[in-house]
């Protein structure tokens, strides 16, 4: 099944927003907290200064998706290379009969 365009646009226009918004989130969670905790006056963060720790999560929360997409993706090469694919039988005979080996299919 293929994907359309406008649902494949549609993802990505979701996928952007999270990216934007989800630190902004973390930074309000961060900072509710501190309230209450009483570590934090409201009066002593200037704007600039919330600006900043904003970038400073937006990079780290990429960042971190970017490992982890990686990560998943090393993962995936190493311990499924050999997992067949739509035309991995037929691409394992041509191998072996390359090398001239014979397939053994157990069933």
């Amino acid at each position: 099944m293929s994907r359309t365009g406008p649902l494949r646009r549609g993802e990505l226009l979701i996928v952007g927003v999270l990216l934007l918004f989800v630190p902004v989130l973390i930074l309000v969670a961060t900072l509710a907290f501190l309230l209450i905790a009483e570590g934090l006056v409201l009066g002593e963060l200037s704007v600039v200064e919330l600006l900043e720790l904003y970038v400073i999560e937006l990079l780290l929360l990429a960042g971190g998706a970017y490992l982890l997409f990686r990560l998943l993706g090393y993962s995936i090469d190493t311990h499924l290379v050999d997992a067949p694919d739509g035309d991995g039988d037929a691409k394992r005979a041509s191998e072996d009969e390359s090398t001239g080996e014979e397939s053994v299919e157990t069933e």
